[in-house]
């Protein structure tokens, strides 16, 4: 089935997520950049795409979050939608692993190239800075030239290495005259600099530090000219209006007494609330002013540890058409480089 056809039990992907063939999600550790990742392979998989997503970190995790086992360096079935007809296959893309394959596409022989990999990719990655990650983004490439999926999603490394990571091709680029590497970046940053092609989806935590930190990442990305999908706010609390009522006056509503212990222990619980909820506000606020850019805020699911039948929630959370920051400035004052 072709990407963006759906069942009537189904919407279609948002026009953002199927606009490009690779999508990289990037954000600090810890903000669930994994949990959307495979939320999107979801999103788009049940709108009928073919997914292929790749971990760049080695993170197994990602397949039995999706329902498959732990993801290795061959493609394997993760999930299938059935009715819609998409489904997401899975990988992971390891410095090591791009190296061996760069030296089978350019025909050696697999004693050879097991010999070279070995000999030689501890010395090329030592001594040339960025070289790592150029090996991972140019397979990523290959996988786009080659239709690999209708879509590819991008695990990326942590916010702190996602920007080098990016920026590698670049500084390869400007340090090399000719030769492979110099092919190699090229390609690279025409993948990335194509809008058409390449996007990057932020994520973050409706928290003070993931938020200014996700501020500084949207800057660095804009100022590399990718293309910006929106900013994914994860983990949102939902709004509770009834927090504001004392754990007397609710009980009373509902017709029943509560004794002193169970008020303290729900006046308490409802004063955490109301803070957490200010605290989120605040931030959202924040970035609507500072980071004026569409945005999709998804739930706080309320489990210990998310499953993959939690990922249905957030996939369907995940897949709507985005809404304008409350005060959006005139689109011309926006983050440069949006798509």
């Amino acid at each position: 089935m072709a990407p963006g056809t759906a069942s009537p039990a189904w919407p279609a992907p948002p026009t953002w997520l199927t606009r490009t063939r690779v999508l990289f999600v990037v954000g600090k550790g810890g903000v669930g950049t994994s949990t959307v990742a495979a939320s999107l392979a979801l999103a788009a998989a049940k709108g009928g795409a073919d997914v292929l997503l790749v971990s760049v970190d080695g993170k197994p995790g990602l397949g039995p979050l999706l329902g498959g086992v732990a993801l290795g360096r061959d493609e394997q079935l993760l999930r299938a939608v059935d009715r819609q007809g998409g489904r997401i296959r899975g990988r992971t893309i390891s410095p090591q692993q791009a190296f061996g394959d760069y030296l089978e596409l350019k025909g050696f022989g697999s004693l050879l190239r097991k010999v070279a990999s070995a000999a030689s990719f501890d010395v090329i990655a030592g001594s040339t800075p960025g070289m790592e990650h150029l090996l991972v983004l140019g397979k990523i490439k290959e996988l786009d030239r080659s239709k690999a999926a209708d879509l590819i999603i991008v695990d990326a490394p942590p916010a702190g290495h996602a920007t080098p990571f990016l920026r590698s091709a670049a500084g390869l680029r400007a340090a090399v005259s000719s030769g492979p590497v110099r092919d190699q970046a090229d390609d690279v940053c025409a993948l990335l600099a194509d809008h058409a092609r390449a996007q990057c989806l932020a994520v973050t935590l409706p928290e003070e530090t993931p938020v200014s930190e996700a501020i500084e990442l949207v800057a660095d990305l804009a100022e590399l000219e990718l293309a910006l999908a929106p900013l994914v706010v994860n983990a949102c609390w939902p709004d509770r209006p009834g927090l504001d009522s004392t754990a007397v006056a609710a009980a009373k509503v509902q017709g029943f007494t509560v004794s002193a212990q169970g008020k303290r222990a729900l006046d308490a619980a409802a004063k955490f609330g109301r803070a957490r909820l200010e605290r989120q506000r605040e931030q959202v606020a924040r970035l609507d002013v500072e980071l004026p850019m569409p945005r999709i805020e998804l739930p706080r699911l309320p489990v210990a540890r998310l499953m993959p039948a939690d990922l249905d929630h957030l996939a369907a959370a995940i897949a709507v058409e985005p809404t304008e920051p409350a005060s959006a400035p005139a689109p011309a004052s926006r983050a440069k480089g949006r798509a």
